[in-house]
């Protein structure tokens, strides 16, 4: 307390060290590749215009190009994230990052099924129990992740936030109809 000095590190100094232990292009092929699996699953079912009139769900749901913006951010991000744990390279933590890849892997397939069970088959039930399996997932994936890495665990954050939007309107959906 007397005489010592503070040892806080900047924020700029703590990336730096981060991103030191891992690496940055992994981090990238792996969150192209998650915005790849999107996009394809996005073509795959066309547009959700039809079901959302037949569900009576448009005024729920933001516009349609707003929506997969956004969507696509988070896949994006998500698989960064996981570039970011799985390509870290302290021994420590190998158990914890291997987890949170097979989590990470979970977790993305089974969000993948939102976009078509609602607006391919209009199965509201279903994707209600989705995204709420998929939120439970997401939350522990953002654990396992920030016992890797700090870094990793406040991107995947940003993902478990739009998981609990949907899961919200999931729930609008499911009680509307």
């Amino acid at each position: 307390m007397f005489g010592k000095k503070s040892c806080k590190m900047t924020a700029r100094a703590w990336l730096s060290q981060e991103s030191a232990q891992t690496n940055l292009i992994f981090t990238l092929v792996v969150g192209v590749i998650t915005l790849f699996c999107y996009i394809i699953v996005r073509i795959l079912c066309g547009a959700p215009y039809r079901m959302m009139l037949e569900l009576g769900i448009s005024d729920l749901i933001p516009p349609v190009w707003l929506f997969t913006i956004l969507q696509a951010i988070a896949f994006f991000t998500a698989g960064c994230a996981a570039g970011f744990v799985l390509g870290f390279c302290t021994p420590c933590t190998l158990v914890e990052k291997y987890k949170g890849g097979m989590l990470f892997v979970l977790t993305t397939a089974v969000e993948l099924c939102w976009y078509p069970l609602l607006f391919s088959g209009g199965l509201v039930v279903l994707v209600l129990l989705q995204s709420l399996l998929a939120l439970f997932l997401a939350v522990w994936t953002t654990g396992t992740f920030f016992r890797v890495s700090r870094f990793a665990g406040w991107i995947f954050v940003f993902h478990t936030v739009w998981l609990f939007y949907l899961f919200i309107l999931s729930l609008r959906i499911f009680f509307r109809n």
